[in-house]
């Protein structure tokens, strides 16, 4: 997750429209994605809260605000690491979250149809 994690120092986000991407992050596509593999998870944690995912979302969040200067970014970005770690902790696997993955891996920052 550190690679990962380091990946968000490599995204310009001074070219990003942050209202554009939240438009993109609330709508569908994304949004009923995002949600479907959230509740699928969250169904498997059971109620349990995985201490790492915390802390990872904790890093990504601190990361993007440092970068971006946007509290709304850093939520969402913190979020989807939050989601990620979860999933990796209880060896979840989905094709639509290997998609969001991989745009992190890219320092992409996932949004709109992936």
């Amino acid at each position: 997750m550190d690679a990962l994690l380091g990946k968000l120092k490599e995204i310009h986000y001074e070219e990003l429209d942050i209202d554009e991407f939240i438009d993109l992050r609330e709508n569908d596509p994304f949004d009923s994605e995002w949600v479907r593999v959230y509740r699928a998870i969250e169904g498997l944690k059971k109620g349990r809260d995985i201490k790492d995912a915390r802390e990872i979302a904790e890093k990504a969040y601190l990361l993007v605000l440092k970068q971006s200067a946007s509290t709304d970014l850093a939520e969402f970005i913190s979020d989807d690491f939050y989601m990620i770690a979860d999933s990796k902790a209880l060896n979840y696997s989905d094709r639509w979250l290997d998609k969001l993955i991989a745009c992190y891996e890219n320092a992409v920052i996932p949004c709109g149809e992936l």
